[in-house]
């Protein structure tokens, strides 16, 4: 089954404010992650100048007072970056959504459409399956009916020709619909029984090797017949 997933337009339209919110800001970020990334590789140029000069005795003192002024106005940059950040956080409106009002909205505004979707669905399967089941246990009951008398005069001639000795044997004869092989089982109510067992080894992963999905509930065209309390 492929589903067409229905958008929630608020939300789509919240996470959209957000995004153009976080592109807004990411600029001063990246300006700040910038300044403190020069500020550490100025750090790193003074200590291994510093340690190379004292491992080779040369005075560089002119180089390491460059380098130390350039930490100082560096140190001063992040200063401002931080400042920067921080004042356009504060400053920057908030979305026009509030979340909030995203979860509010979600059940009137889109839930309950899924929801109704989804019953208008479910809901025709459902009926027409049990339909059908109680159908069938009701054609079971009058296939039985119609022909118990039949079934019973045979039954007659059975006793009568054992007891008059035209037989040997009580040749017992079962009525016509007790063998019938019902989905897998032997009469209606056991056919019956033998589909609930595989609907609940379903829910628990277990598929009918014959299984077919319906996608939509079929209209049964053939003529139906109020059956009340039977």
């Amino acid at each position: 089954m492929t589903i067409k997933i229905q958008d929630y337009k608020l939300l789509e339209d919240f996470k959209a404010e957000q995004h153009e919110r976080a592109e807004k800001l990411a600029q001063y970020s990246i300006d700040l992650q910038a300044a403190r990334a020069r500020l550490t590789e100025l750090q790193t140029q003074y200590e291994v100048s510093f340690t190379r000069s004292v491992k080779e005795g040369t005075d560089i003192s002119a180089e390491l007072a460059k380098i130390d002024d350039d930490i100082a106005l560096q140190k001063e940059v992040v200063a401002r970056r931080e400042r920067d950040l921080r004042l356009a956080q504060q400053a920057m409106p908030d979305t026009k959504i509030s979340p909030v009002e995203v979860v509010a909205r979600y059940k009137p505004d889109y839930a309950d459409g899924v929801r109704k979707e989804f019953e208008e669905l479910v809901n025709p399967k459902l009926q027409l399956a049990r339909d059908l089941i109680l159908s069938a246990i009701v054609d079971g009951k009058e296939y039985s009916s119609a022909y118990q008398p039949i079934h019973q005069e045979i039954a007659e001639y059975v006793k009568g020709n054992h007891k008059q000795g035209l037989t040997q044997h009580i040749m017992l004869q079962n009525h016509p619909t007790d063998n019938a092989k019902i989905h897998k089982a032997v009469g209606v109510v056991s056919g019956v029984r033998k589909v609930l067992e595989e609907v609940s080894q379903f829910t628990h992963g277990q598929v009918p090797y014959d299984y077919k999905y319906i996608d939509v509930a079929p209209t049964v065209k053939t003529k139906t017949t109020e059956k009340v309390g039977k």
